[in-house]
């Protein structure tokens, strides 16, 4: 693991490309309060309680949720949140909105929750493997 010397976030790999800079939380939530905060309460508690635990690290772009590196990347939106995490192999399903392969055992998935039913026990699996994937 690289950790950068200014920020102090940790990656897989030397001089990964990030921004340092913070955001505050509530930033990401302006006009947003309704619907979006309440979903991202909910799913830090969902996280917590199935997969394990995180901080909170608010860049600019989006919200991190960060055990030993970031495991979900959180946006929020006026009526939902959007969920992006990486897995080592290719995941068929009719909720992932977007895939991008960005390595040869690394694929990027993009999930849009729009209530906390959404927040289910496939969901927590795919989260808990992003989770653990640093440790293979």
């Amino acid at each position: 693991m690289w950790k950068c010397p200014e920020c102090g976030r940790k990656f897989a790999r030397k001089d990964q490309p990030h921004s340092c800079r913070t955001w505050p939380i509530d930033n990401h939530f302006k006009n947003k309060e309704e619907v979006a905060r309440p979903l991202f309460n909910e799913f830090k508690a969902r996280v917590k309680k199935n997969v394990g635990q995180f901080k909170i690290r608010s860049l600019h772009c989006c919200i991190h949720l960060v055990s030993d590196f970031s495991f979900v990347a959180v946006f929020p939106m006026k009526d939902k949140i959007r969920l992006h995490f990486s897995l080592d192999y290719k995941l068929e399903s009719q909720r992932i909105g977007k895939r991008s392969q960005f390595s040869k055992n690394r694929y990027m998935y993009s999930i849009d929750l729009k209530t906390a039913k959404e927040m289910d026990a496939e969901l927590m699996r795919w989260l808990k493997q992003a989770y653990n994937l640093r440790n293979k």
